[in-house]
Parts: C-alpha cells; sequence; structure tokens
C-alpha cells in the first residue's frame, strides 16, 4: 500500500503520508498476527471434533479454508482505497490556497487541507486502537449478552473462520464528522459456512449485523483515554478473593503466586475464630492418635474483617466516578447470577439488600426480582441491580473465604490450648470418644 503521488501532492502533504506509512503498516501486520492467533484456535477447536470421531468436522475444516482470507493483505487493500484520493485533493487544495487574493472559502480550505494532514494519524490510531477493543482472544468465558454489533465486529475484523468477505462479511472506512474516520461493519452469512460438506443454507445458521455496526475514530480515542473498553472481560472471582484475603489480616503471612492468586500458607488470624468449639481426633508426627477442641470459624467476624476489602472491590465495579460497571454486568452474569443463591428468592438474603422492604414478603420478593437475572449493557443498572450486587458480590467472596479458613489446612491453627485428650483412642459401638471428656468426636484432623 502506498500514498505516494510525487507529480500530485505538495511535499509537506506528502511528508504526512509517507511519515505514518510504515506505521501503519506495522499495526496491519499486528492486526494480522491476531488473526494468525484465532486461526490457530479455531483450527485446535475443530481438531478436537475430529478426535472425537465426527468425520463430517474434516471436510467442515477443509470446506471452511475456503473462505478464510488474509488479514493483513484486506486491510492493507482496504486503507489503500480509503486514501485513494488523497493526494490529488490536497494538491488541489494547496494550489488554491496559494492563489493572490486568498479565495474567500480560505479557512474552509484550509482546515480541510489540516484534516487531510492529520488523516494518516487518525487512521493509524483508529487502527490501533479497533485491533485492541476487538481482539478478544478467549471467547469462552465472555459474557455473550454484551452488544451484539461489537461481538460480530470482533469476529470480522479478527478473520474468525466464516466471518469473511467470501462468506458475506464486510467492513470498510468513511469519513466521520470533525476530521474523523468511521470504521463500518455490515453484512451476513451462513455460521458455519459449510454442513454435511456442502454449503450451509439453513436458515437457524444465518448471522447478521442488523443494521451496520460503526466505530468512530474520535470516540474509540476518548475511550482509550479514559481506560474504557468497547467489550469487557470477566474478571475471575478466585483473583477477587486472593485479593481480598491478601488486603486483609484473616490469614497471617499467606503465601501468593506472582499473579497475586492465594497459594496457602500462613496462619489463621485468631480474631476470626468464634467462641463455639468441637472436638476432633489429630494424628501426631509419630502415627499415634489424640483429641483437642478446635474453635469455630465465626462467619460475622471473617465479613467484618473482609469488609473494607470487599467493599473496596465493589465500588471499583459500580461506583459512578470511577466503577467499571461493564465489569460489573459480566461478573453478574458469568459469576454469581449462575450460583442459585443469586436468581432463587431467598427471604432472609433478600432483605440484606432491601431491609426497607423486611416486612412486606411480597414487595421484597418483586425488589429482588427486578435486581437479578440476566443484566443486559444498555440499561442504566436500576437500584434494586446495585443492592442486590452488593449483597451477592459480599457473599460470593466470604462464602470462597470461609470454605478456606474451614479447610483442613488451619484445622490446627483453630486448636484451643490444654483441651488435649488421651492419645490412647477407644471406641464405644465403632464411635471413636475422647477419654477426656467421653464425648463423639466431630473430625479428624491433620498432624499437628
Amino acid at each position: 500500500m502506498s500514498y505516494r503521488n510525487p507529480k500530485y501532492i505538495d511535499t509537506s502533504v506528502q511528508g504526512s503520508f509517507d511519515k505514518l506509512q510504515n506505521t501503519i503498516n506495522a499495526n496491519v501486520a499486528t492486526m494480522a498476527k491476531n488473526q494468525k492467533e484465532q486461526k490457530e484456535k479455531d483450527e485446535a477447536e475443530q481438531n478436537r471434533q475430529i478426535l472425537a470421531g465426527t468425520n463430517q468436522s474434516q471436510a467442515t475444516i477443509t470446506k471452511n479454508a475456503n473462505y478464510n482470507t488474509v488479514g493483513n493483505q484486506v486491510t492493507t487493500g482496504k486503507v489503500g482505497n480509503y486514501f485513494s484520493s488523497y493526494p490529488a485533493r490536497a494538491a488541489e487544495l494547496a494550489t488554491e490556497l496559494s492563489k493572490t487574493p486568498r479565495p474567500d472559502n480560505y479557512a474552509e480550505l484550509q482546515a480541510e487541507l489540516n484534516s487531510l494532514n492529520k488523516a494518516p494519524e487518525t487512521m493509524k490510531a483508529m487502527l490501533e486502537n479497533a485491533s485492541s477493543f476487538l481482539n478478544i482472544k478467549d471467547m469462552s468465558d465472555f459474557d455473550p449478552n454484551q452488544n451484539q454489533g461489537a461481538i460480530l465486529a470482533t469476529q470480522v475484523l479478527n478473520n474468525k473462520a466464516g466471518y469473511t468477505e467470501e462468506n458475506g462479511f464486510s467492513y470498510d472506512f468513511r469519513q466521520g464528522e470533525g476530521g474523523s474516520i468511521e470504521m463500518v461493519f455490515s453484512g451476513k452469512g451462513y455460521i458455519p459456512p459449510t454442513k454435511n460438506g456442502k454449503k450451509n443454507t439453513d436458515p437457524n445458521d444465518l448471522v447478521s449485523f442488523k443494521e451496520p455496526y460503526v466505530l468512530n475514530s474520535a470516540g474509540m480515542q476518548q475511550m482509550q483515554e479514559n481506560d474504557q473498553d468497547l467489550l469487557v472481560s470477566t474478571p475471575k472471582m478466585s483473583s477477587k478473593v486472593s485479593s481480598a484475603i491478601k488486603e486483609t489480616s484473616v490469614i497471617d503471612g499467606a503465601e501468593f503466586d506472582d499473579n497475586g492468586g492465594f497459594l496457602g500458607g500462613g496462619i489463621l488470624n485468631s480474631s476470626v475464630l468464634g467462641d463455639e468449639e468441637k472436638s476432633y481426633i489429630f494424628t501426631a508426627p509419630d502415627g499415634s492418635k489424640y483429641s483437642q477442641m478446635v474453635r469455630n470459624v465465626d462467619r460475622e467476624k471473617v465479613e467484618v474483617g473482609l469488609d473494607l476489602a470487599i467493599q473496596e472491590q465493589i465500588q471499583s465495579f459500580i461506583n459512578p466516578d470511577y466503577g467499571n460497571d461493564g465489569q460489573a454486568r459480566s461478573v453478574w452474569n458469568m459469576r454469581i447470577a449462575k450460583v442459585a443463591d443469586a436468581t432463587v428468592f431467598n427471604e432472609e438474603t433478600a432483605a440484606l439488600a432491601f431491609p426497607e422492604l423486611a416486612e412486606d414478603k411480597e414487595a421484597l420478593k418483586a425488589a429482588w426480582k427486578k435486581g437479578s437475572g440476566a443484566w443486559n449493557y444498555s440499561d442504566q443498572l436500576s437500584e434494586e441491580q446495585i443492592k442486590v450486587f452488593k449483597v451477592m458480590y459480599k457473599k460470593t467472596v466470604v462464602d470462597d473465604v470461609m470454605k478456606k479458613l474451614n479447610s483442613q489446612n488451619y484445622l490446627s491453627d483453630r486448636k484451643v490450648k490444654g483441651t488435649e485428650g488421651s492419645a490412647t483412642i477407644t471406641t464405644q459401638n465403632n464411635v471413636i470418644t475422647n477419654p477426656r471428656t467421653n464425648a463423639g468426636f466431630g473430625g479428624v484432623g491433620k498432624n499437628s
């Protein structure tokens, strides 16, 4: 691709095009690399189908190869077509602006020339932003409730099998307002393109842009500067739980990997232990058995210990000034709402979200229904959704932490000093009992 046309273009104008030629081509190459990675993922998935014994899959692979295009050539060609008329127009404008006296529309012509000069930089930034916004590498954990046009654009730009011009999908560039450039996606096609070795014509498999999906360079640049996402990923709740543990002292000296993932270790902080006691059997280093009372992990105390960290996480999702409510929707749809507690009405849990309705079960149930269910990405989050999110997000994190604290890994940290039973264990009616209290044991612990 080249914008060079020395015979007609003004030297200063030509320089603005030449200066960015390599960077645009380099960005196109990056997009092609992303498309190659996607192609490899598609092939791996198709290979899994083959290994599953479906002979049809091999035919599909072979046929689908005919529907693939080379991404960098496609993009390069489209960018070249968009700029094809720019050199000549720039030369015309330069000629008009050099006339004496100045033409009446001098300011208008100068503005147009400035826009032409900035166009390569605008295109470069647009390609970079589009490549970033629409490069979703893992669709398996992607919330399908997001903008359908954007999701389809991701498939088309990354040249996913079937989402090509040969199969009816396309994108192009056009001028937008204020010197901006627009990237327009459109088309429809059958996905997969082939079935049973033949071209697919099943109307149930027809996928289409309901209307052209438009990305504006100025809009994307503003999103990039504000660190916003067009399509949001789904945060792993395990990382959120690990972060909550790391930022608090429920476990002193806990170990974490390089990514902040909780690995275990450390000592259970006694501040989260309750007053209830239960007897457990432990195995001493010499292999003998002994009993000892252990304290329970108090959920209310754990909630207090984790509260600040959890509230900070909640605000990072729903705070109107800096929260990423797109990820709040994704976390709800893909993580929290998949747990029965979030979708099945529970009066006690609902009352935590709507204490003002605690005495009116029907009103409480109605409010919970409004806040739960699948969340879309087009409407503002409602008051009910935010209240339900706060309660269920906290419950999700605390539930996970409680499982960790109640695990065998921290059982020894819950021992009550001075309650050790005899190392000689007797049985009565096949029930192991504590010689110290003659009470049945609550469980079996690891080595002390």
